[in-house]
């Protein structure tokens, strides 16, 4: 007997949104499908093919779809405290259906998630995917979450851009402003429009920086004092979580001075390396006021 043919990356995912939405109506959790192939057609780049599926749940409904997502067969691949300082969401993988990311929040919203999922939920619409009944934000929200999202790496979802911000009317980009305001995601979305400058003296500002200067993976401490700072609302850091992080960043200074020199670096490079770690790390503490 052959095989069955692999199916498509495109395919898949349509087919995971659709039965994670089977899923959730089984365990009786409230999600909201975003991005890919849950937007408005008129959202959506053309050309663009999502490679998973996403989906933001009800934060008192989580517990009880990750146990229905594993119940039938998809696997956990990353927990809530995989992305950073900040729990985000948590990615799962079936061997047919492919990846499924599950949001707690979304980053630039600094509302609580569940005052974040109430007002989405509020207005919510469908939209079918894989013939089946997919909930989903209503239009303007759709806009928002696909610039938030496209804000923390514009070189990559500059066409998302275009679709949700540059061919918007005037009236609907008021809208999403108006949105913006309600999620209190007003510095990430200037970030998305180009507006960021203009939002210097808002404790979120540093974070969406450095997204914009395209330095979240190689800024170290400063990257780790600005998700202190930008921390959303009602949000109390874990200690281990931060000492963890520091730790980390101790252990990767021989690796990163290898990497600058193109050689091994001496004993004194490395002490040297380790003074300024401790310098930076001294301006990360100084500032914390609410952790």
């Amino acid at each position: 007997m052959s095989e069955l043919p692999t199916i498509p990356v495109r395919l898949r995912v349509h087919l995971a949104h659709a039965t994670v939405q089977a899923i959730a109506e089984e365990v009786g959790a409230d999600i909201l499908h975003i991005k890919g192939p849950a937007v408005d057609p008129a959202l959506r780049p053309e050309g663009r093919a999502s490679a998973d599926a996403d989906v933001l749940v009800h934060p008192a409904h989580l517990k009880r779809l990750l146990a229905g997502l594993e119940r039938h067969g998809w696997q956990q691949v990353t927990t809530l405290r995989s992305g950073g300082l900040v729990e985000h969401s948590t990615n799962w993988y079936h061997g047919e259906l492919g990846q499924v990311d599950v949001h707690l929040r979304f980053p630039g919203i600094q509302v609580t998630p569940e005052q974040a999922f109430d007002l989405l939920w509020k207005d919510r619409g469908v939209q079918e995917v894989a013939h089946r009944a997919c909930v989903v934000p209503r239009l303007a929200a759709q806009r928002l979450v696909l610039l938030l999202h496209a804000a923390r790496d514009m070189r990559s979802y500059a066409d998302d851009v275009t679709a949700a911000w540059t061919n918007a009317s005037g009236s609907e980009r008021e809208e999403v402003r108006a949105l913006a305001r309600q999620f209190d995601a007003e510095v990430a979305l200037a970030a998305a429009t180009g507006q960021l400058e203009g939002c210097r003296d808002r404790p979120e500002y540093e974070l969406w920086r450095l997204y914009a200067d395209g330095m979240m993976t190689t800024s170290g401490f400063r990257r780790m004092r600005a998700e202190i700072k930008a921390r959303p609302a009602g949000y109390r850091m874990v200690h281990v979580r931060v000492i963890a992080y520091a730790v980390s960043a101790v252990v990767r200074v021989p690796q990163r001075l290898t990497v600058q020199l193109a050689r091994k670096p001496t004993m004194s490079e490395i002490r040297a390396g380790y003074v300024a770690l401790l310098r930076r790390g001294a301006d990360v503490v100084r500032p914390r006021t609410r952790l």
